[in-house]
């Protein structure tokens, strides 16, 4: 079942540019809504053949993973809560073609797609939900706990994905590492006062963080605009420069992303 990613993508290198396949192709985008920054990527992007399915095999694959966790839940398999990410693969691979092995993503509870883009295989992340040793955590941490080197959670509680990453940030400051520290939250997440406060240090010692909110207009079942009362979370770092990347397509993500 997670070999047909991986056989689209033979399929289409062998159909190389000897049977007219174009190697490249440009895509126009639509601009980023911006706070503090002057200016904003491009509207234009060019991606190459290598690596448009180097993220359809990492996208296809994540939600493969997903619906055969879903599965295994169904079957009462993995015990506990799942929590899965289907639409959001294109964020997941978009975020991971602008950063380094090197650098820190701090997840949310949904994290099997983070976990499969940072390089956490898939008898790994299964064998975690399955709660057996063969798992990242060594089938300790179920289905939202999952963590690797450069993976640090899936983490349960809401919002602590924030002040986490800030740390992240703060130690590789203080260990003069060149990297960044990449903390996901979502939308229903942006109200705690945790999170503002980690913003506030954030941006006292210059760290290198980046706060990165998955806007899913529903917090389980409560519309952001009933309990936000600004519904512009890009903005909401307020001296922290933000932009709001416009959900369309892969490609925003990954040249968004990189360019930032």
């Amino acid at each position: 079942m997670f070999a047909r990613g991986k056989e689209l993508q033979r399929m289409f290198l062998q159909c190389g540019p000897r049977r007219g396949f174009a190697n490249k192709a440009v895509f126009d985008i639509e601009p980023c809504q911006l706070h503090g920054l002057e200016t904003g990527p491009s509207t234009r992007t060019t991606l190459t053949r290598t690596d448009a399915l180097t993220y359809f095999t990492m996208m296809s694959e994540m939600r493969e993973i997903g619906n055969v966790a879903n599965i295994l839940f169904n079957q009462n398999l993995i015990r506990g809560f799942l929590h899965l990410c289907p639409g959001m693969e294109a964020v997941r691979a978009g975020v991971e073609a602008a950063i380094t092995q090197e650098d820190i993503v701090v997840g949310t509870y949904r994290i099997h797609g983070w976990a499969y883009a940072r390089g956490i295989t898939v008898e790994q992340i299964l064998g975690e939900f399955l709660g057996k040793s063969t798992g990242c955590s060594k089938g300790k941490g179920g289905a939202m706990h999952l963590y690797s080197k450069n993976l640090f959670g899936g983490n349960g509680i809401i919002g602590a994905t924030v002040p986490l990453g800030t740390g992240v940030g703060f130690a590789m400051k203080y260990n003069k590492k060149p990297n960044v520290s990449v903390s996901t939250y979502g939308e229903g997440a942006a109200n705690q006062g945790q999170i503002f406060e980690a913003f506030n240090m954030a941006k006292l010692w210059n760290l290198p963080c980046i706060y990165h909110c998955d806007n899913n207009v529903y917090s389980i079942s409560t519309k952001a605009e009933r309990v936000t009362a600004s519904t512009d979370f890009y903005s909401r770092g307020d001296y922290i420069p933000g932009l709001m990347i416009i959900p369309l397509s892969m490609f925003s993500y990954v040249y968004h992303s990189s360019s930032f």
